[in-house]
């Protein structure tokens, strides 16, 4: 059976919350990834948004809170208080398990204040196993994401995939798991087998591809298979670790590039990942 291929919001960032739901639905997209910033600041118009989402039958795979970092990173930079964030990231947690109990929330780290690493670390270590238990009450999980060691510093104090699922061992909660984005950890030594090993710990995929030409700043992606990423090694590996949700097209870009994907036909970018996807998919035991 072929896995579902959701796309996120990210993806169409130039697009509002409601021009992505019909364009997901009009290219047949069965799931999406919510960005909680597309979605209103006022509470009951947000919550509006939602359970019009949920009237037209989109899964969605994952949510991105607005705030979905424990200290300040690039999306987000205030407030500075992990202990505020995280009463943001609970409201997040509250609107969407109105509408889409189970539904996975992303979580990075965000940037370790004055390089104090040691801080940064006993705070994740305080706030997120209370995060996850809040989740739990709520029928909810979470999902921690290692980045690139390129954005070290920029978004993220967790740069690499084994000392993200350190992190995750020590909340040691069922429900706060890894989600594994091939952009951030394609490069690492021995990946496949590393990420075959992960039974059960994986609770979400994003997919994207990393340039030939190399990325020519932090949120420089490349549409699946027109990068360097070798897709059906990684995949048969996720399916060995017996993942079997959502693969999310997550594709960042920025303006200023002159073949900027956020500049091009969303409907062409998304139509071209798919069909890569499943190509590679289907390509996976080769």
């Amino acid at each position: 059976m072929k896995p579902i291929f959701s796309v996120s919001e990210f993806t169409t960032w130039n697009l509002s919350f409601e021009e992505d739901v019909a364009l997901y639905l009009h290219l047949g997209i069965k799931a999406m990834e919510v960005c909680e910033r597309k979605l209103s600041p006022d509470r009951e118009k947000s919550k509006e948004q939602l359970a019009y989402l949920k009237g037209t039958g989109l899964k969605v795979s994952s949510v991105q809170p607005r705030v979905h970092a424990l200290f300040p990173d690039s999306m987000s930079p205030e407030p500075d208080s992990p202990d505020m964030r995280a009463e943001a990231y609970k409201n997040s947690i509250d609107l969407f398990s109105e509408f889409f109990p189970g539904a996975p929330l992303v979580a990075i780290s965000g940037n370790a204040p004055d390089y104090n690493y040691r801080l940064a670390y006993e705070t994740a270590l305080r706030l997120y196993p209370e995060l996850a238990d809040y989740a739990a009450s709520r029928a909810m999980r979470i999902m921690f994401e290692p980045l690139h060691p390129i954005l070290m510093n920029n978004d993220s104090f967790i740069g690499t995939l084994q000392a993200g699922l350190e992190l995750i061992d020590a909340v040691n909660r069922e429900n706060f798991g890894l989600m594994l984005d091939v952009w951030h950890v394609f490069h690492e030594p021995g990946i496949e087998e590393r990420i075959a090993a992960l039974k059960g710990r994986i609770f979400g995929v994003h997919i994207c591809d990393w340039s030939k030409a190399w990325p020519r700043c932090v949120a420089d992606r490349a549409i699946p298979g027109q990068g360097m990423i070798q897709f059906p090694a990684l995949l048969a590996a996720i399916e060995a670790s017996g993942y079997d949700g959502a693969y999310c097209l997550e594709l960042f870009s920025a303006e200023h590039l002159p073949d900027s994907l956020w500049r091009q036909d969303p409907e062409h970018v998304i139509e071209q990942s798919k069909t890569y996807f499943y190509k590679a998919w289907e390509a996976r035991h080769a």
